[in-house]
C-alpha cells in the first residue's frame, strides 16, 4: 500500500476520555429517621465534597478515514455540556436526578449514563467510570447483566453483611 493511502479498517475499538468535576453531597434517605441514616451512612450524612474523575468510553468501528472511533473533540463537547457543566461545583442532592436516590458513586455513574446515552447512543456508549477518589471508582456499562460494579485501585470491593463498604 502506498504511504498515506487509506486502508480499509473494520476493527472495533473502545476510546476513553477523562473529565473532572468537583461536587458536594451527603448520604441521606428522607424516609428514614436521623438515627437510621447515621447508623447506615455514618459520617457520610454530613455534607462534604469530592474532586471526581470521570472516564467515558465510546465503542464502535474505527472510521476508515479518520482512524478514530469518535471525534474526541465532539465527545469532549457532549460530556462537558451534558455532565461537567451540570455537576461541577454543584450540590448533587439538589439536582433533580438525585431527588429520589442517594448521590452515591454508584448512583452518580447511573446518572451520568442516563445523561449521556441519549446523546451518544446506548450502543455506542461503552461505559462510564466515576472515581470518587484515588481508591474508589464505580464502573457502569448500562447493560442489565453488567450493572454497576464498585472497585478500587486494587480491584473489586463488596458490601459487608450490614451493607456498608
Amino acid at each position: 500500500m502506498p504511504p498515506g493511502a487509506a486502508r480499509h479498517v473494520s476493527a472495533q475499538a473502545r476510546s476513553t476520555r477523562r473529565f473532572f468535576f468537583a461536587a458536594g453531597h451527603r448520604y441521606w434517605v428522607a424516609e428514614w429517621s436521623p438515627a437510621q441514616n447515621e447508623k447506615t451512612f455514618g459520617r457520610l450524612t454530613i455534607p462534604h465534597g469530592h474532586n471526581y474523575m470521570l472516564d467515558v468510553t465510546v465503542r464502535g468501528p474505527i472510521d476508515e478515514r479518520t482512524g478514530m472511533v469518535i471525534d474526541l473533540g465532539e465527545l469532549k463537547r457532549i460530556v462537558t455540556e451534558t455532565v461537567v457543566d451540570r455537576f461541577d461545583h454543584a450540590d448533587l442532592n439538589a439536582d433533580p436526578l438525585f431527588r429520589d436516590r442517594v448521590p452515591t458513586t454508584e448512583n452518580i455513574a447511573l446518572a451520568v449514563w442516563d445523561l449521556l446515552a441519549p446523546k451518544l447512543g446506548p450502543d455506542r456508549l461503552g461505559g462510564v467510570r466515576v472515581w470518587e477518589d484515588a481508591t474508589l471508582f464505580v464502573d457502569y456499562s448500562g447493560r442489565a447483566t453488567g450493572g454497576a460494579s464498585r472497585g478500587g485501585a486494587s480491584g473489586e470491593a463488596s458490601a459487608d453483611m450490614d451493607g456498608k463498604w
